[in-house]
């Protein structure tokens, strides 16, 4: 036994120590001191060999863990790549070298074709300045000025609003009353318009652009603030108006859209930047040629895909040879891992495996397994790509590869939808039964009393409306001549959706006149929809029979069923009940449809994806596992202390026994040197005698 003197220690403590180490061996000549540790020593051993290498063993767990998770996270990053739906779809394009047609973008969902262009006009911006001014801060006068977005004839004498775009209003005040606080104002509403000051010599003026494209020519109409504004003169706020009944300003250049021509069809765009005309294809407009054709070939780029699923075959194979030293035996270190008879560890590979072997959940196409194109399990349990099978798959049917290893939706109706799935979503298939089409409310004018052209000089045509619960302010119809029922739809579509506090709510209308009577219907759809007039002048109400009392009919969300059970409809939005296989799917639906079946496959790249997280996540399976190691650690501590305890106990017992007998050996010792002493004095006393 070790005897340990703690600091500060008395010095009776050292003198009662030192008095046991001299009273062992002190009478028989023993060292015993040494006799007291090696019994104690070979008591211990075993018992602290056998907690010396469970703690190995759970410490080398532990660390063995930590390189099954490093390895399991590589494998799941190549599952990632290969679950990514982009990289199968990536796309590639030949195109002709031309400065008219410059190709930018090419998204992966670009369909493959061929295309020869034409480029016969480019697009242009309407552009008009003002009169000039001899300093920047120079005061413009205050009001409001309107923007509307729509065409001018040829002689800038008829305007036709585009009712699909918002009017926008910019109110000038004393915060802003100068040439360039009107430009910083029209800039700062971001809507499309570019306002500069602009310098020409010794005067400033302002120079307005629109966005290019015939149909985005600017009307300005004018309100000035005070008595009796005139809105069209040459003074104050007046002098930026441009519209039919003034044009102040002077235009420099008219919009003009592109023409161009793309095998055979002639199309139009607004814009020079042309992303719409084949999806996903965007190319700029540099200048117009005419007569130059431009071919640009768009095909699929297959070898990104294949190239994924081979790497993932090298991850995969590489996974199963980072694990082996942990599971089976390592040769390096020529001996078996910690993890060999850990159930966990040995169950992680093997649901990998059974996840590769079995079929892919939510596919109905020939390719569900892995083994469809050409991708085997050798006896070793790594993979393998049977060249031929895979090269006929990826060349032939690219898209149902794509489908085994990406998340893939599909729907047997062009009008319902798929939009999303989520986490909780359960692939498979599902029967969709619509039993109520979504629908937008709208209100129904009375008979309109005014006959075409209609003149409004000297009417009062506002109200007040209200549109899926939104309550507009006042809006007001602009005065002129409106030479059909058409224009005038136009002018109240745009009129209102102009309206700020609508805007601002994202509510807005379409105005049609059918018949006789104009008809306005919300944009939305579902229960929330709705139109109704809440205040209008009577000019309005007599002559275009826009009435407080006109017939408004809500609009309704849709309704059905998804895997036989009632969805929850909201809008043009069919959700799948709470807590069912399809719930996380989002389904719109468009008007007139009936029934579809609706597949989805998380695919094979995302179902291991998800089952590595069940291992990675926190408190998952690896988590729980290594929380139980430590626990079994903490536990040998105890342990330890334990062992401690009782050898410590038996030293001290031993110690106590050998001083007992050194004891006796003394008394023993000095018995036979009394008997030695008496026995000499006898001797000497005879021998004297």
């Amino acid at each position: 036994m070790f005897f340990y003197i703690s600091s500060p220690c008395s010095c009776r403590e050292v003198v009662v120590m030192q008095n046991i180490v001299n009273a062992l061996g002190a009478g028989s000549g023993i060292d015993t001191l040494a006799l007291v540790e090696q019994l104690v020593e070979v008591e211990k051993a075993p018992a602290q060999e056998r907690l010396d290498g469970k703690r190995e063993k759970f410490e080398a767990q532990i660390s063995d863990y930590g390189l099954l998770r490093s390895a399991l996270s590589t494998l799941q990053d190549a599952a990632r790549l290969v679950a990514d739906s982009e990289t199968f779809n990536s796309k590639s394009a030949s195109f002709t070298d031309s400065d008219a047609l410059v190709p930018s973008t090419l998204d992966a969902d670009t369909l493959p074709g061929d295309y020869a262009f034409e480029v016969t006009a480019i697009a242009s911006a309407q552009s008009l300045s003002s009169t000039t001014f001899s300093d920047p801060t120079d005061a413009v006068g205050k009001g409001t000025l309107t923007f509307r977005f729509g065409e001018w004839d040829g002689g800038l004498t008829t305007f036709s609003v585009d009712a699909s775009k918002n009017a926008q209003t910019i109110t000038i005040d004393d915060s802003n009353n100068s040439l360039s606080g009107l430009a910083n104002a029209i800039n700062a509403a971001d809507f499309g318009v570019q306002a500069s000051v602009i310098q020409d010599g010794g005067t400033y003026q302002l120079l307005v652009t629109a966005p290019s494209g015939a149909k985005n020519q600017l009307e300005i109409v004018v309100a000035e603030d005070g008595g009796s504004p005139s809105d069209t003169d040459a003074s104050d706020l007046s002098r930026f108006a441009f519209n039919e009944a003034g044009q102040q300003l002077s235009q420099n250049q008219a919009g003009a859209d592109a023409e161009i021509t793309v095998n055979g069809l002639t199309v139009n765009r607004e814009s020079n930047i042309v992303d719409d005309l084949v999806d996903g294809f965007a190319f700029t407009l540099g200048k117009a040629a005419p007569g130059e054709i431009i071919n640009v070939s768009i095909f699929e780029d297959k070898s990104a895909g294949e190239t994924v699923v081979r790497d993932f075959i090298d991850a995969y194979n590489g996974f199963l040879e980072a694990i082996e030293p942990l599971i089976g035996f390592d040769a390096e270190q020529d001996n078996f891992g910690s993890l060999r008879n850990d159930p966990l560890a040995k169950s992680i590979p093997a649901e990998i495996r059974a996840l590769i072997a079995n079929p892919i959940p939510g596919l109905a196409a020939d390719f569900t397994s892995l083994t469809n194109v050409g991708i085997r399990t050798e006896l070793d349990g790594t993979l393998s790509i049977n060249e031929a099978e895979f090269s006929e798959a990826v060349a032939t049917n690219y898209d149902l590869v794509k489908g085994l290893f990406a998340p893939a939706t599909a729907s047997s109706s062009d009008l319902i939808i798929v939009n999303s799935f989520s986490d909780l979503t359960t692939p498979g298939n599902y029967d969709v039964v619509i039993t109520a089409d979504a629908a937008k409310g709208f209100l129904t004018g009375d008979a309109v009393a005014a006959g075409f052209p209609l003149d409004t000089t000297g009417k009062s045509y506002s109200f007040n409306i209200t549109v899926d619960g939104t309550a507009s302010e006042l809006v007001t119809l602009s005065t002129g001549v409106y030479a059909d029922a058409d224009a005038l739809a136009a002018e109240i579509q745009s009129q209102i959706n102009a309206d700020t506090t609508l805007q601002a709510d994202g509510a807005e209308v379409d105005v049609v006149f059918d018949t006789d009577h104009f008809v306005i219907t919300s944009r939305a759809f579902g229960s929330k929809s709705n139109v109704s007039i809440s205040a209008a002048d009577t000019d309005l109400a007599t002559d275009l029979g826009l009435t407080t009392t006109a017939a408004t009919t809500g609009g309704v969300d849709v309704a059905g069923t998804i895997d036989g059970v009632a969805g929850f409809g909201f809008g043009n939005i069919l959700l799948p009940a709470l807590n069912t296989d399809p719930s996380g799917l989002s389904l719109t639906v468009r008007p007139g449809a009936t029934s579809a079946t609706v597949d989805f496959s998380r695919g094979f790249g995302d179902e291991l994806s998800r089952l590595v997280d069940n291992f990675l996540a926190g408190a998952g399976v690896i988590d729980t596992r290594e929380v139980n190691i430590n626990r079994d650690i903490e536990g040998l501590d105890e342990d330890q202390r334990t062992l401690d305890r009782r050898i410590e106990a038996l030293q001290e017992r031993l110690t106590a026994q050998f001083i007992a007998m050194e004891s006796i050996v003394r008394s023993l010792q000095d018995s036979a040197s009394f008997l030695e002493s008496t026995l000499e004095s006898l001797l000497n006393a005879n021998n004297g005698n």
